[in-house]
């Protein structure tokens, strides 16, 4: 069966015959209708190997391009977005699906839960803190349930949204993106583009590939007696952060952007702080969009 793989066949295909698509009508000649691109339903399809040899050539296509779109993320921050504004975009993979990808990875490997934040931080810490309070008390004593027991059944249900609901933040950063930008002149959606190669810089290189290596590392000197449990805390992972992204906005202002790189470091200076306090937007709106799911 592996032969069968990679062993070319000779094409039987007899591209002079007519053919009536099945989809639109049209009648054409070759293996595709030249009105909708409906394919020639051959007879070999129907097989077991030609399943698997489909599913074999749609594997290794996503894992070249993954591979491809991974590379770029790290070099050259903003160039696969550019790359795909432009139309080059067969190489790589699409933008929503990488950005699908990366959450999807956030969402069901446990690691840094970088946009939520606990009740009692919604309670004590954040803005709306005296609003969150009151409404936290009513739902107690309507449930007549201990803060205690709230705090896990909220954190439990606004971990997973908070994941679910990331594109949320993304489109929020993209809109910020086009006014710190607005001079470029650019559609909204090569903002967004910009916005999701940001998001899932984030989530695959810190909070997945670096998070894991800490853990490695952490592990690896443990077997030697060494206590670097200093590496896993907030502090630390916040520096690594800052870098990287810095990094990042830095990069991606003078590749996507087109700025030189002084203006570039400038604006991804305030780019930097606005997103912090996008996010800081965000898990108010998370905390009342848990507490109304809830």
């Amino acid at each position: 069966m592996a032969l069968y793989f990679f062993n070319k066949r000779t094409d039987s295909f007899d591209y002079e015959a007519t053919h009536i698509c099945k989809c639109c009508g049209t009648t054409f000649k070759g293996r595709f209708c030249n009105r909708c691109g409906e394919k020639v339903t051959e007879p070999d399809e129907h097989s077991i190997l030609n399943f698997l040899e489909s599913l074999l050539n749609a594997f290794t296509s996503l894992d070249g391009k993954f591979i491809k779109s991974m590379k770029l993320l790290v070099t050259s921050p903003g160039r696969l977005s550019r790359n795909i504004a432009e139309g080059v975009r067969v190489p790589y993979m699409k933008m929503v699906s990488l950005f699908l990808v990366a959450n999807f990875f956030y969402f069901l490997i446990p690691s840094w839960d970088s946009f939520n934040s606990s009740l009692y931080t919604q309670m004590n810490v954040l803005g709306h803190h005296e609003d969150a309070t009151k409404i936290v008390n009513q739902r107690l004593v309507k449930e007549n349930i201990p803060l205690s027991e709230f705090a896990k059944k909220y954190e439990a249900k606004s971990t997973n949204l908070s994941k679910l609901l990331l594109i949320v933040l993304a489109i929020m950063f993209a809109f910020i993106l086009m006014i710190i930008n607005f001079s470029k002149k650019i559609f909204f959606f090569e903002h967004l583009l910009f916005s999701m190669e940001f998001f899932s810089f984030h989530l695959l290189i810190n909070l997945l590939i670096i998070t894991y290596t800490i853990f490695a590392v952490i592990k690896g000197a443990d077997t030697l007696g060494l206590n670097w449990r200093f590496l896993i805390t907030d502090e630390y992972f916040s520096s690594i952060a800052k870098v990287t992204l810095g990094y990042f906005l830095v990069r991606g202002q003078v590749i996507f952007y087109n700025q030189k790189w002084y203006w570039g470091a400038l604006r991804a200076l305030a780019l930097f702080l606005l997103f912090s306090q996008s996010v800081e937007v965000y898990r108010v709106l998370l905390f009342y969009a848990t507490m109304w799911l809830m």
